[in-house]
């Protein structure tokens, strides 16, 4: 970091950029937040988490969500038979936003100033011949690891009785964030990445050909963190490294309040990766189990020039 981290009330850092964005704050710039995730930390967090040995995967199949959400295209596979000889090969097509995934910082910009993480435009994307300014392939040197911690929303709302549909919208407040972490005797630091489970991933797998056709084609409701000041207040104070949800959007989706969107402050402000679709079933099954919502995490995003998004091909050991 190039200065002692400024309060939120100093963001934006220069007058000229766009609201509480903090370009400039990083001496790694592709890594944005994920520079919190030093050699000390990983082996510190491997030392603390690592006790059982169990693994959990994080990611959906490729295949997993048709139609896409949002009129992506879905996954596609083609088999090739190399006859005469016994051989195949196959080639899969797929927009890497329609399964479990990692948003790059070239993925959603400030709309109303036209700029990504640290000024960037789409004539540096696509004006430059093989750009990767940017991308998610900036974060592949040494990929992913670190402390996650599990915010298990569905968990908490079942055992209060509380009326919640996980296939609606449905905001999350702070409030609700620290009486979980509270409960769950979870204390986040620095450099941790955050994983919202909501239950809609789960609710969307149990639903046939028709209902996934139905609510893909509907107007998107999605469970999330609300948008809100004391919502990105809190996300600053608490200096997350990536953030990530079993939604298609991480955040409240029709948002609260529009002046609020994280999408453009968290990706192309801060340089926080935002994860969705990712499966958390098995990790909330675990977790539960062994009474601790911490563990140690590894993602590896693929490595091809200027990424917009990638598979997380994230695991969970604990």
């Amino acid at each position: 970091m190039r200065r002692a981290l400024p309060s939120f009330e100093e963001l934006p850092l220069n007058e000229s950029d766009p609201p509480f964005s903090a370009w400039g704050l990083w001496d790694n710039p592709a890594l944005g937040t994920l520079n919190y995730l030093t050699d000390a930390v990983v082996l510190r967090t491997i030392k603390e988490e690592v006790v059982t040995g169990e693994r959990v995967t994080l990611d959906l199949p490729l295949d997993a969500v048709k139609p896409g959400f949002l009129g992506r295209i879905a996954f596609e596979q083609k088999l090739i038979n190399k006859a005469p000889r016994l051989v195949n090969d196959d080639i899969i097509t797929f927009n890497t936003q329609t399964s479990s995934q990692w948003d790059s910082f070239r993925h959603f910009a400030y709309q109303e100033e036209g700029k990504f993480y640290n000024g960037v435009t789409q004539d540096d994307i696509y004006g430059v011949p093989n750009s990767k300014v940017n991308g998610s392939d900036g974060w592949t040197e040494k990929s992913i690891a670190g402390r996650g911690i599990l915010l298990d929303l569905e968990s908490w709302l079942a055992e209060a009785n509380a009326e919640y549909r996980a296939l609606s919208s449905y905001p999350i407040t702070v409030d609700t964030i620290k009486a979980i972490f509270e409960k769950r005797k979870v204390q986040p630091r620095p450099g941790d990445i955050l994983f919202i489970r909501t239950g809609y991933l789960a609710k969307y797998q149990g639903l046939d050909v028709r209902g996934k056709e139905n609510l893909a084609g509907g107007k998107p409701e999605w469970p999330g963190l609300g948008q809100s000041e004391e919502m990105l207040r809190w996300l600053w104070g608490n200096q997350f490294s990536a953030i990530a949800s079993d939604t298609p959007a991480m955040e409240c989706v029709p948002p609260v309040d529009t002046a609020w969107t994280l999408h453009p402050i968290l990706l192309s402000g801060w340089g926080t990766p935002i994860g969705e679709l990712f499966d958390l079933e098995a990790l909330a099954k675990v977790c539960k189990t062994n009474q601790r919502w911490s563990f140690f995490v590894t993602s590896a995003p693929l490595k091809y020039n200027g990424s917009v998004a990638s598979p997380p091909n994230a695991i969970a050991i604990l």
